[in-house]
């Protein structure tokens, strides 16, 4: 379980990166073509979708309570629109990316829940996702009317979620044995009581 943590925490962090620069791209230099803008991120959601399904059913294979197969549907769904309709992009991209993100801490906040008190850097996880949970409702009910408003608060939104995502798995990563450890103890449990019964 711990190899698994190493290689999935990775491959996260190097998604996050990108999402980071994407974001930095946005909020720096908003007037970029939306249907450029609008492209990329179709090509990035469907690609990080993709890994978020494969996670999942690799977590649920070891009993890790991560729920991706949900976000990583969105994305996928939202990246195909986004490339295929470039021109929606106001008014998917709010929707896509508060949702998004909203699943993503969802994810991470269940994770600390589980791991409460087994694992030191629970408490900042459970933060940490939860400052992450308010970005993304931030986003999904944006106040903002213009379309360069909302490509600039993306962008930011992108790069607090990716910098948060980050933060989250090199936390893991350093507690790979400690969260191994908790988890298993955990399914164990679960296990034990469905027999008892």
């Amino acid at each position: 379980m711990k190899d698994l943590f190493q290689r999935t925490t990775t491959s996260i962090i190097v998604s996050s990166v990108i999402a980071f620069i994407l974001g930095l791209v946005m909020a720096i230099i908003p007037g970029v073509t939306l249907q450029a803008m609008s492209i990329a991120i179709g090509i990035f959601m469907i690609i990080y979708g993709v890994a978020l399904i494969v996670l999942d059913f690799m977590s649920h294979h070891v009993y890790i309570p991560f729920y991706g197969i949900m976000s990583g549907l969105l994305s996928v769904v939202a990246g195909i629109v986004l490339i295929a309709m470039p021109n929606v992009l106001t008014v998917v991209f709010a929707i896509a990316l508060g949702l998004w993100i909203i699943l993503s801490s969802v994810n991470i906040i269940s994770v600390a829940v589980t791991v409460r008190g087994k694992v030191k850097n629970w408490g900042w996880w459970l933060l940490l996702g939860i400052i992450d949970l308010i970005c993304g409702i931030i986003i999904l009910f944006n106040p903002f009317a213009s379309s360069i408003s909302l490509v600039v608060l993306g962008g930011i939104i992108i790069m607090i979620h990716s910098v948060i995502t980050i933060v989250d798995m090199v936390m893991i990563k350093n507690d790979a044995k400690e969260l191994s450890k908790a988890l298993e103890e955990t399914v164990k449990g679960t296990k034990e009581a469905k027999t008892s019964k």
